[in-house]
């Protein structure tokens, strides 16, 4: 299978992202992170009655301008029904925030702009109607669309369905997933003190990815290891393809005599061929994408830095993608370049590691000095990749971004 550009093999994994069940999901229940299947309409008026917005004094609109005092004839508190009170020409009714104001009220007057004498107050200067009232369905009306399928369903929105009247909302159901790392060379556990046996690795790339499938909402059911054993290989995938709808293999994507990873996502069945094999990427060229009978798998670099790449640049957009998030995209922010980067000159989409930051109101990001898909050091501070598409980034120049420490900010969406 020939090489494919870093576009085309994203508007092929688009093609072929898996349907999805959808649950229903309580506005009172702790749930995040969900993303929403379908639009969300008010179930009442949103507020559901005329309220006022400040501490003070319901007037009529006859004493907008009223240079005589108003007698004080009641109180209300936010809890209390005012339909038993009403505002007239000459009297005023005490209100509290968040209190419905009386049929009748033109205005609530702030306490800060009367006299209070006794049982009656003074304006201290003329108020425009309307002043500090909320008027019933003045946020939204029973039936308008307050949040769109596609949205994050987690407790800002909760709140906002709650006070809307709508108590359950449909979402996507959480995807399942598992992590299959091959290679004969990991040491899968502690040692204790000193370094691993000769020609070994400690193995570390299930560990960012289990991090970040949780953080978007994944249940991670299974992190298995393998040796180099073709046969072992793909009974794990095939076990661990049937047992969760997304499976990540790392390790074995190359075209060594001892790179399994072809062999072992064909192994799991059905009629659907991989997607592609290798992209003009760099690091992680050799990845492996292919739909399975139960939903998707993915082969990544054996090499933590390169897999760690490959994981943000497109595996990350993709999940969000299934679990309902439709705007997701790879790099889907702007930055101002902070420093020079130059490579060598290569067909290839570059994806940088580096630290995006907040300077002022723009978002800045600085590459890490060493990008080698041998250095791993730098994932200690790295929190976001860019994407380069030519052989050098001036000081100062726009480039295209994601977070990757943290899954929201790396949504991007509008």
């Amino acid at each position: 299978m020939k090489l494919v550009t870093f576009d085309e093999a994203w508007a092929r994994l688009e093609r072929h992202v898996p349907a999805h069940p959808t649950v229903p999901v309580s506005s009172w229940v702790p749930a995040e992170p969900r993303w929403l299947a379908n639009d969300v309409a008010a179930a009442v008026d949103l507020p559901p009655f005329s309220r006022s917005m400040m501490d003070g004094y319901a007037i009529h609109a006859e004493d907008l301008g009223a240079d005589t005092s108003l007698r004080v004839v009641a109180d209300v508190r936010a809890g209390d029904a005012a339909a038993d009170v009403a505002v007239t020409p000459g009297q005023a009714v005490r209100v509290r925030t968040g209190a419905p104001v009386p049929p009748g009220t033109a205005a609530v007057v702030r306490e800060e702009w009367v006299d209070v004498e006794g049982d009656a107050i003074r304006l201290l200067r003329p108020v425009p109607a309307g002043e500090s009232v909320q008027p019933q369905g003045d946020d939204a009306r029973r039936g308008d669309v307050i949040a769109r399928a596609g949205q994050l369903f987690d407790g800002q929105t909760q709140a906002v369905l709650r006070s809307a009247g709508v108590h359950e909302s449909i979402c996507r159901r959480p995807l399942t997933a598992a992590i299959l790392s091959t290679g004969s060379e990991l040491v899968t556990g502690p040692r204790g003190e000193g370094p691993p046996p000769p020609g070994h690795v400690f193995a570390a790339t299930d560990a960012f990815l289990r991090s970040t499938l949780e953080r978007l909402g994944v249940s991670v059911v299974a992190v298995e290891h393998a040796a180099d054993d073709r046969d072992a290989i793909a009974r794990a995938a095939q076990h661990l393809a049937s047992a969760a709808e997304l499976l990540i293999l790392t390790g074995g994507a190359s075209v060594g005599d001892a790179d399994y990873a072809r062999d072992a996502l064909e192994a799991i069945g059905g009629d659907r061929p991989l997607l592609f094999e290798r992209i003009w990427m760099r690091p992680g060229a050799p990845f492996l994408a292919r739909p399975t009978p139960n939903g998707f798998a993915f082969g990544l670099s054996g090499n933590p830095a390169a897999a760690y790449v490959q994981f943000h640049a497109l595996v990350v957009p993709f999940v969000l993608r299934w679990l309902g998030a439709k705007e997701a995209r790879p790099f889907p922010l702007t930055a101002l370049v902070e420093g020079e980067v130059r490579a060598k000159p290569v067909k290839h989409t570059r994806v940088l590691r580096g630290h995006l930051r907040l300077r002022g109101a723009t978002l800045v990001f600085r590459a890490e000095d060493r990008q080698s898909s041998g250095s791993l050091t730098g994932l200690v501070s790295t929190n976001a990749i860019a994407r380069m598409d030519r052989d050098r980034l001036a000081e100062g120049e726009t480039v295209s971004v994601a977070w990757t420490r943290g899954w929201l900010p790396s949504l991007g969406l509008a």
